[in-house]
């Protein structure tokens, strides 16, 4: 159930393959070409991932970096 008392998303876990009714997201895969898409665990695998990164965070620290750093 969401905050408003209305049924949930349903997701399968990436690691188990179990569906789960309480998903918590694990990953965000972006992409050039189109949009992206989301990355679901169940409660029971999801501490088994490390936590999702702030894409604004990454290229913060990218920009810090400079130009060529890195390569």
């Amino acid at each position: 159930m969401d905050v408003n008392g209305e049924p949930g998303a349903v997701r399968m876990c990436v690691r188990c393959q179990e569906i789960t009714e309480q998903p918590v997201l694990v990953r965000e895969v972006h992409s050039n070409s189109g949009p992206g898409w989301n990355v679901y665990a169940c409660p029971g695998c999801a501490p088994g991932f490390p936590p999702v990164a702030d894409v604004l965070d990454v290229l913060r620290t990218e920009r810090r970096r400079g130009p060529g750093a890195g390569r």
